[in-house]
């Protein structure tokens, strides 16, 4: 459980502004309206509220701002690496540590206080967990929801605006150009035919191994090319996300996307993005949406790769000649 690695949007920057937002408001409220810990971590003698609210408001954009930062950091990190639990539950106690120092020692020093550090960063330290922690509880669960939201939109509200005429549909999915809601339909199972079936470029792609090799030419990981979905290029890095049994996996290495597509492009995989390159047997279906076109692998936990302007007319033309 510690090991496994947290979901992307644990870490987003829109999902991180998000919750920087959310947690100063609700602090800055919270602190001022109940007025908590009365005599622990605050000296309310003689407080009159303006000074009440100024003083928590300079303490909440304080702790704002080292969250900021630090969730960043965070942000690259993930991106590069990928966090697990472990790290990413290690990470927001040490902003807490972090937090709760960073007060003692404005709370001591700069304004005055007469109580000493150690008693200052001891209440602080209790406190402050119980302040973000119902915010941070409350952002996690919204977020989940949001992305498990997402995840069922790209399967149920499939649109068809008009793609180059139609919708062009492979394998298991089949839409109606000509309605404006596509109908996405299970595909019908038809027994195999040794005697009747050719074998496709795709069928004797199905059983051979690809084995990837970082900058330096040494063998990182070795994965079936049917099981491989996309990657993702992270500057210096690539994530690559493919098929182990049940479950989606991410691979990160170190390599240039493009060194990995040179060799992948005779295995039928296609450039569709400068950040992109996909497993064409793999994809359900292309579409065009209201922000552009996608590539939709019809898999849940999977997202749609976009397609970019420099590389829509040869991934179109792709289609039209192996759909």
């Amino acid at each position: 459980m510690v090991s496994k690695k947290i979901p992307d949007f644990y870490v987003s920057k829109d999902n991180i502004i998000y919750y920087l937002v959310f947690l100063f408001f609700y602090t800055l409220i919270f602190v001022n309206v109940f007025t908590p810990f009365k005599g622990a971590w605050y000296n309310l003698q003689d407080y009159s509220r303006i000074q009440l609210f100024t003083d928590t408001l300079v303490i909440t954009v304080g702790g704002i701002v080292v969250l900021m930062l630090s969730r960043i950091l965070m942000y690259y990190v993930h991106k590069k690496k990928g966090l697990t639990v472990f790290w990413y539950v290690s990470w927001q106690i040490i902003e807490v540590l972090l937090i709760a120092f960073l007060y003692a020692i404005i709370c001591r020093y700069i304004v005055g206080d007469n109580r000493s550090f150690s008693e200052i960063f001891s209440r602080t330290l209790l406190y402050v967990p119980l302040i973000i922690s119902i915010p941070t509880l409350i952002s996690h669960l919204f977020f989940s929801v949001l992305d498990k939201n997402k995840k069922l939109m790209v399967l149920t509200d499939i649109k068809s605006d008009d793609f180059v005429g139609d919708d062009f549909v492979l394998d298991n999915h089949i839409t109606s150009p000509n309605s404006v809601d596509s109908e996405v339909v299970e595909p019908k199972l038809i027994p195999d035919d040794p005697n009747n079936s050719p074998k496709t470029d795709s069928d004797s792609e199905k059983g051979k191994i690809f084995n990837f090799l970082d900058e330096k030419d040494e063998l990182q990981i070795s994965l079936l090319l049917n099981n491989i979905y996309y990657i993702e290029s992270a500057e210096n890095y690539i994530n690559i996300y493919y098929r182990d049994k049940e479950n989606i996996e991410r691979f990160t290495m170190r390599s240039s996307l493009k060194k990995q597509y040179d060799k992948l492009e005779k295995h039928g995989f296609l450039r569709c993005h400068r950040s992109y390159v996909v497993n064409f047997s793999n994809i359900a279906l292309l579409r065009r949406e209201k922000d552009g076109p996608y590539l939709d692998f019809g898999v849940s936990g999977l997202p749609k790769i976009p397609i970019s302007k420099t590389y829509i007319q040869s991934v179109t033309e792709y289609f039209i000649q192996n759909s």
